[in-house]
């Protein structure tokens, strides 16, 4: 049997359910789905499992019906379609943390505590203080070791989440370390936990310009015109940048005394010209 609560993208689900529905019922076919669901091409459905198309509210609740959802999981596929076709990061965080609210298994805790190990940027900025500092349970002063200070209870929270993910470990001396585990953004971790990481540390920068003086910090900005092909050559340089970067700080020998926040960013200020209107 099919667990609804066990996904995060309800293509994958409705893949996986056809795929459930096949083996038992072999006439259970795209033509099939479309006649039940009311499409006008058995291709439609096709097309959502690919990405190619959205559903509407009206098709969440036909599909419910065709894989004879319970009321909780109708609910549950509803917050699956929404948070999947939000635009805004504001409401896909909304969709996702009451998604994330409706599952309970262990696998699910393991979920939740990666998105809120994103969700707070000062949790990566306490596991890298935590790899010179020799912390040993003052949260208070823990807490003061950030800029911008947080709380002692979020310094707390915070140290009992690191722990829950294996991403620090208590040593005989009662002082912490950073273990090797990571946490990637790919495939676990859903964008919505990153592009909430990604919102912290772009308001920090913002503040970081009045909050430490010019030698502290280092801010500069470049406004460009440029081709489709110079800024993949962009984003390459940037990918290896980045690498070079992580290099330099393993290979670091000195004594570490401090953490930094280092954002790349590269977006775009107007539409993309029409090459046939030129």
């Amino acid at each position: 049997m099919i667990n609804v609560f066990e996904y995060i993208e309800y293509r994958i689900l409705l893949k996986d359910l056809y795929e459930y529905k096949k083996r038992e019922q072999p006439s259970f076919s795209y033509r099939y789905i479309g006649n039940k669901v009311g499409f006008k091409s058995a291709g439609f459905f096709s097309n959502i499992l690919q990405g190619k198309r959205n559903i509407s509210n009206h098709i969440i609740f036909k599909f419910a019906e065709l894989f004879k959802f319970n009321k909780k999981e109708t609910e549950y596929f509803e917050m699956l379609v929404m948070y999947d076709q939000s635009k805004q990061h504001d409401r896909k965080k909304y969709y996702f943390e009451r998604l994330l609210a409706m599952r309970k298994s262990k696998v699910h805790q393991i979920t939740a505590d990666q998105y809120e190990y994103f969700d707070n940027w000062y949790n990566v900025a306490i596991r890298e203080l935590l790899n010179y500092f020799p912390f040993r349970g003052d949260y208070q002063e823990l807490a003061k070791k950030l800029n911008p200070p947080i709380t002692p209870k979020e310094a707390r929270k915070s140290v009992e989440l690191l722990l829950r993910l294996g991403l620090i470990e208590e040593k005989e001396d009662h002082t912490y370390r950073v273990t090797h585990k990571t946490i990637t953004t790919v495939p676990k971790v859903p964008l919505v936990a990153v592009h909430n990481f990604q919102h912290a540390t772009m308001d920090l920068a913002k503040e970081a310009i009045d909050r430490f003086p010019f030698e502290k910090r280092s801010v500069s900005t470049l406004t460009l015109s440029l081709s489709e092909e110079v800024y993949k050559t962009i984003e390459e340089k940037l990918a290896i940048f980045r690498r070079d970067v992580l290099d330099l700080v393993k290979n670091d020998m000195k004594r570490i005394d401090r953490v930094y926040q280092f954002n790349f960013q590269i977006f775009p200020l107007s539409e993309e010209q029409d090459q046939n209107r030129v």
